[in-house]
């Protein structure tokens, strides 16, 4: 979603593009698809990047929801399926690595997060790039939106970051907006050269007016299959609300190796008129893999954002690669056996400073054991705080696949919104997720939160990641901007843990002493620890001595390079007593130290397991 109406009028960039409409053409009403040469632009190294000026514009002007355009027809009130934190015996997700990353440097936050099979974290927002190196614990010097672009577009405005790491191709892609109006939007797309975020990047300008049809680039979301990469976005009028000034929803989609390696011009498609009942369908939210990307086909997901109340999903199904003479986009509308709601603001500790909830629209999705899962915004009908919808789709390539959603009734009168969610599962029967939200009450100043779904409508109590230290006053007028997204990610090689990058309320410096910035927390399930082994490993790098023990175990682990471990004791029954320590161990060689003063005379078998693969298992006797 756009900074701010104002823009430098320094310079017109024009895209190095070639357009050529494909073949057969489309029957009027149906999505049409566009190919288009995208030049490389350039290459820029965050790690040896200059000019870094930090040129930025901070909005303080807040546009505001446009009520007038809210409502929709309204659907009949259905079943109400509202479901509290806690209600099922799930376990709230264990919270082990947390940091502040980026500091306020526009509005909104718009916060988004990836995280490299390897370790590499990178927190984005308005319009820091934040990465840190989770195995040797370092983070590199803050850079900026500005610099990454600066190579190919050095003087328009720069927004709505995103970012994602490809688990396929162990690469990064991270996007941003530049420019506000049609003669000056474009899309900036950088794919890693390698698996180091702050090594060298490829970088590629999309037109952001690319039908020519006076209209400007906004609200990107982004996603990789096997084969391709694809990008979402709404194409706007100028000098218009966001609300107000949308004209449709378009989907690149470029094949990603392409990207990696490089190639002088990338061979992509733009698919354009997608529409239900001639109405274009808005803001698509792309649904990325559950435990690995997906593909050849993608799907995404819409609804009716501003209705009032309503039960319509919309899935759309791109259903090939990039250029494949076979390809279609598909719309299927579903209806959800729960209705959900235009969200209400946001409350925060102050009374003149609500926050701002945007409308109803798919924030974040998976796919995975031929289930779609995605989360928004909603009014909770029973309390009249905003919430958050849990939604559900079975069997999507189905001929009619069944819809069943839940929202997640507010704990402690919290306002919850901006979720998103990351497959947390570990077997083709595991539909477990983590929903990551930012909160704020009356009480409570505005920070981020997350909870366990098991896919089947229960859910765990909430966990408090971050509450904030302060409330949010950086606006002149309006509500406060408290979205516009926030980011997850599942760590693909290792099953249970995930990431957020959530929003967070803290005394930034005299001119905004109650601003807001960016919070990231590793988190983690019971997925790891789902199944106890039968037998002992054979692995000998495990001595735990003395046993059997009296009062303290002392436990040496080997390991040939730095390694994520979970070590968990569990009872003979095989039961869990304790998890003694999640966390990465460096050295080659380590001592885990820990007392049995507590423990019942027994046998005990005490596990180590790891995100590198190690697997270890010994027992031990307490006297």
């Amino acid at each position: 979603m756009k900074k701010t109406p104002l823009f430098f009028l320094f310079v017109l960039i024009v895209a190095q593009v070639s357009a050529q409409s494909s073949k057969p053409r489309p029957l009027p009403g149906e999505p049409k698809a566009t190919r288009f040469s995208i030049a490389k632009a350039g290459e820029v190294n965050l790690r040896e990047a200059k000019n870094d000026f930090d040129v930025n514009i901070v909005v303080k002007e807040m546009p505001g929801q446009a009520p007038e355009h809210r409502p929709e027809n309204a659907a009949p009130a259905l079943n109400s399926s509202m479901q509290k934190p806690g209600s099922a015996s799930i376990a709230a997700p264990l919270q082990v690595i947390n940091y502040f990353a980026n500091p306020l440097n526009g509005t909104p936050n718009d916060n988004d997060m990836a995280v490299s099979d390897s370790g590499k974290v990178i927190s984005v927002s308005n319009s820091y790039i934040y990465v840190r190196d989770i195995v040797i614990d370092s983070a590199y010097y803050p850079r900026t939106l500005y610099v990454f672009k600066y190579p190919i577009n050095k003087y328009n405005s720069q927004y709505d970051p995103k970012v994602l790491y490809d688990p396929d191709s162990d690469r990064f892609i991270l996007v941003c907006l530049v420019g506000t109006v049609d003669s000056l939007s474009n899309v900036i797309v950088g794919f890693s050269k390698t698996n180091d975020p702050m090594g060298t990047w490829n970088l590629y300008q999309l037109p952001g007016d690319p039908l020519n049809n006076n209209l400007w680039t906004d609200y990107p979301m982004i996603t990789v299959s096997k084969n391709d990469f694809f990008l979402s976005a709404n194409l706007l009028y100028n000098d218009s609300t966001w609300q107000k000034g949308f004209v449709e929803s378009i989907i690149w989609q470029i094949n990603k190796k392409d990207g990696y390696q490089g190639k002088t011009n990338l061979a992509t498609t733009l698919h354009s008129g997608i529409k239900y009942n001639g109405h274009a369908i808005r803001n698509l939210c792309p649904v990325k893999g559950g435990s690995k990307p997906y593909g050849p086909n993608l799907y995404f997901l819409s609804n009716r954002n501003f209705a009032t109340q309503c039960d319509t999903v919309f899935l759309v199904n791109v259903t090939d690669t990039v250029g494949a003479p076979g390809a279609t986009v598909t719309v299927k509308p579903l209806t959800s056996n729960q209705s959900y709601y235009f969200p209400p603001f946001g409350i925060q500790p102050s009374a003149t400073n609500s926050l701002a909830t945007n409308d109803s629209r798919n924030l974040g999705a998976f796919y995975e054991n031929n289930i779609i899962q995605y989360v928004h915004n909603t009014k909770n009908p029973a309390t009249g705080h905003v919430s958050v919808y849990h939604g559900l789709i079975n069997t999507p390539a189905s001929s009619s696949p069944a819809v069943s959603g839940y929202i997640i009734q507010n704990t402690d009168n919290l306002d919850i919104a901006y979720p998103n969610i990351s497959y947390a599962g570990n077997s083709s029967t595991d539909n477990s997720s983590i929903i990551s939200f930012d909160h704020a009450s009356s009480t409570v100043f505005p920070g981020c939160s997350a909870l366990q779904a098991d896919g089947a409508g229960s859910y765990s109590p909430l966990l408090k990641i971050k509450d904030g230290a302060n409330f949010i006053n950086v606006l002149t007028s309006g509500e406060e901007r408290w979205g516009d997204y926030t980011g997850s990610q599942r760590r693909y090689n290792n099953p249970g843990e995930v990431w957020m990058s959530g929003y967070y309320a803290y005394n930034f410096s005299s001119n905004y002493p109650k601003a807001h910035g960016t919070w990231v927390s590793q988190m983690y399930t019971d997925a790891l620890n789902a199944s106890v082994p039968k037998t002992e490993g054979t692995v000998k790098s495990l001595a735990v001595y003395p046993n059997p023990t009296i009062d303290n175990v002392s436990v040496d682990i080997k390991l040939p390079k730095p390694e994520y471990l979970s070590v968990v004791l569990y009872d003979q029954e095989g039961k869990q007593v304790t998890v003694l320590l999640r966390d990465w161990v460096r050295a080659s060689e380590s001592s885990l130290n820990f007392s049995t003063h507590s423990l019942p005379k027994g046998i005990y078998l005490l596990e180590v397991k790891g995100n590198a693969g190690t697997s270890i298992s010994k027992k031990i006797v307490v006297n």
